[in-house]
């Protein structure tokens, strides 16, 4: 045995160890798969495309947009941008949806946004997820 009450304590540092488990949503027998891009590069492959003018004399915000195929886009867009601008964005950057007849709905409260002559401002969407559902 050493004596080593004259020396100072140094915390031994803890090994990392990561997750090994498996997880499964509650409530489901099998885990639900999303399909996502498998890279970030992917992802922006289709925003390209899509271009929203921005003011920056303007306030903006940033809205993230759930697709219904499971993927996801965020975007700056202006307070006074309006609904069918958002929906535009959708189609110029995601063509296949241009055909298809979609709605969008807020995440909570769940809200369908049928006015889309309204300005981001006023039905109060500033910041928030917007949903797309198919009809």
């Amino acid at each position: 045995m050493e004596d080593h009450q004259d020396q100072e304590y140094i915390k031994p540092r803890l090994r990392f160890k990561a997750f090994s488990g498996e997880g499964q949503k509650l409530g489901s027998l099998t885990p639900e798969i999303v399909s996502t891009p498998s890279s970030p590069e992917e992802e922006d492959k289709s925003i390209f495309n899509a271009v929203v003018l921005i003011d920056e004399s303007v306030p903006t915000t940033k809205i993230q947009i759930r697709l219904a195929d499971g993927s996801r886009l965020i975007q700056r867009f202006n307070s006074t941008h309006r609904i069918l601008d958002v929906r535009d964005f959708i189609v110029q950057s995601r063509p296949e949806f241009a055909a298809l007849d979609f709605i969008l709905v807020t995440s909570f409260p769940n809200k369908e946004l049928t006015d889309e002559s309204l300005t981001l401002q006023e039905a109060d969407i500033l910041n928030t997820v917007l949903l797309q559902q198919l009809k």
